[in-house]
């Protein structure tokens, strides 16, 4: 993922060009029929410092291989960040392919703009599809930053947020799953995680406000 100050208008000429270029390469336009984008706190300090999640709902006639590039655009502040295929997430959710990160960044490491952001996605041949998205998460957490603890078999969440799920990871170190959580402590055994998964790590998220919290992950064994 690369994360670079541009002007808007910087970037939206180079992929013009890049679309005129190659444009006889591909017989369909891309489509993104939904996207999402939430403010993420991550545990590096006692309120957690900001990530972007944001995925794209991305459709293309000639198959989803011919899709190549997601940019998120803040043009107000003239910044965007880059994914390709090379380290994109695919999420299937509901039998539907999504594409995205959990992971974007400030390069100063410092809080993400609020308002009005750009999805903007390009295929192979240079065709592109645009959606607007809004976030306007609160500039300081309203609640603490959740925790999750393992041991002896059983798990324990203390979490302020409305909904909270476990992250599974396995040896790779690659998010398989996602398991929703009935009761904030229980047997893992309960769960069903599956022999493959070693770590989990909680995901805590307010639909509502769109922020969520994600630890880091625990060893299973």
């Amino acid at each position: 993922m690369r994360k670079c100050p541009a002007r808007g208008f910087f970037l939206a000429a180079a992929v013009a060009a890049f679309g005129v270029a190659f444009s006889a390469c591909s017989q369909a336009v891309p489509s993104i029929q939904f996207a999402t984008l939430r403010l993420v706190y991550r545990p590096s300090s006692s309120e957690g410092s900001e990530r972007l999640s944001f995925f794209v709902l991305a459709t293309d006639d000639d198959g989803f291989v011919d899709l190549e590039e997601l940019y998120l655009v803040n043009d107000r502040s003239q910044l965007y960040w880059k994914l390709t295929a090379d380290d994109w997430l695919v999420a299937e959710r509901s039998g539907q392919t999504w594409v995205g990160s959990h992971s974007i960044s400030m390069s100063d490491g410092g809080a993400f703009p609020r308002g009005v952001y750009r999805a903007l996605l390009v295929d192979k041949g240079g065709d592109r599809a645009e959606r607007s998205l809004t976030m306007d998460a609160p500039v300081r957490a309203s609640r603490p930053f959740p925790t999750l603890n393992v041991a002896d078999g059983a798990y324990r969440v203390q979490s302020d947020y409305p909904k909270n799920l476990l992250v599974a990871y396995d040896a790779s170190g690659a998010a398989v799953r996602n398991v929703p959580l009935k009761t904030k402590d229980g047997k893992l055994a309960d769960l069903a995680l599956g022999s493959s998964i070693r770590s989990v790590a909680l995901w805590a998220e307010d639909e509502a406000s769109g922020v969520a919290a994600l630890t880091d992950p625990v060893p299973l064994r």
